[in-house]
């Protein structure tokens, strides 16, 4: 099968890169592993519980709705508004995801035009870049150095490339530095 040519950034996937250093650390080679954030320790039994219960309540076997339920939306705005003090409206500033990788991919498809820019954390999460590409926007990496404690220094942004973005992925605990804003 012939793929897209708009596919064509997407080629280098880093899980196959984790794969291969996978293959390596199993044939004895030393690999630091900072890939996944996959859970290594298994879910508390009150959770599995909950999960299983819920599997035999006729109401969860359909699709979810697209903005989730108002109560989701009113604990997630609750939680954020209690641990970072900014008030969050759960009807216009709350949306479900399947997951984080579902939001970051799809986003530029929403904000980008073709040719617009991104700026984008370098290095950063595959699926950031992965969306811009796709939505055939523009990427400028945002070196996060050590000797700037792993922050973009917008100062160094042209101001052509700034007059041209559209969107700023900004993500903290930064993945695979650990930074903290």
């Amino acid at each position: 099968m012939q793929f897209a040519q708009r596919l064509e950034p997407l080629q280098a996937n880093v899980f196959a890169d984790m794969d291969q250093a996978k293959a390596l650390a199993a044939a004895g080679k030393e690999i630091i592993d900072l890939s996944l954030g996959s859970s290594d320790l298994p879910a508390p039994k009150h959770v599995c519980a909950a999960i299983e219960a819920s599997l035999y309540e006729p109401s969860t076997h359909g699709y979810l709705l697209f903005h989730g339920t108002k109560a989701f939306r009113q604990a997630a705005a609750s939680w954020y508004t209690k641990k970072f003090g900014i008030p969050v409206d759960p009807e216009t500033e709350v949306l479900q995801l399947i997951g984080s990788q579902e939001g970051t991919a799809h986003l530029p498809l929403a904000v980008l035009n073709p040719g617009d820019f991104a700026l984008l954390q370098d290095p950063g999460y595959p699926s950031h870049a992965g969306g811009v590409h796709l939505a055939s926007g523009q990427i400028y990496p945002m070196p996060l150095l050590a000797e700037n404690n792993f922050l973009p220094v917008f100062e160094d942004i042209p101001q052509a490339v700034l007059a041209q973005a559209r969107m700023m992925v900004l993500s903290y605990p930064h993945n695979p530095t650990t930074a903290i804003a």
